[in-house]
């Protein structure tokens, strides 16, 4: 009896598991595949889109990881009983400044590949880019968190 009751608990849980993240998926972007054959690609072209976006990748991810840094120690500054302000500001300075590096890299990105694309390739890429999944507030869909919010220490804040 015991053993039913517990197989049947782990079936139920795994079933609102699957529902539950049933629920909260959202279509993917179309592979670069996808895209570069339905915008016609030369292979000259599929390469330097690849190259901007590795090295804005590997931009960003130093950048985001620079930002998580500072927002951490933003965080365990403010946690102290008497936090120092020029200590405080320094590092919103610098957080101000990590954001605004990030949406440079991303403008830069988008003019660059704009530029390889023909005329007719970029109405075409606009076009598919408004059938996909679309962002809220920043963030992209995805199940919320159990919390309402992210305890990593990526956000200022207590």
């Amino acid at each position: 009896m015991k053993a039913t009751s517990f197989l049947l608990m782990i079936v139920l849980l795994g079933a609102l598991a699957l529902v539950f993240s049933s629920v909260h998926a959202q279509p993917p972007h179309p592979a670069f595949g996808e895209i570069a054959d339905e915008l016609g690609l030369t292979d000259e072209q599929m390469e330097s889109i690849k190259e901007i976006q590795l090295n804005f990748k590997k931009t960003e991810i130093g950048l985001k990881a620079d930002l998580k840094t500072s927002r951490l120690e933003l965080r365990h500054l403010l946690m102290q009983e008497k936090p120092s302000q020029k200590e405080i500001s320094k590092l919103v300075e610098k957080i101000g400044e990590t954001q605004k590096r990030l949406l440079k890299n991303n403008v830069d990105r988008k003019m660059a590949m704009k530029e390889i694309l023909t005329r007719e390739q970029f109405k075409k890429f606009t076009r598919m880019k408004e059938r996909w999944p679309k962002e809220k507030m920043g963030q992209k869909f995805g199940p919320p968190h159990p919390h309402g919010f992210c305890p990593h220490g990526d956000k200022p804040g207590f």
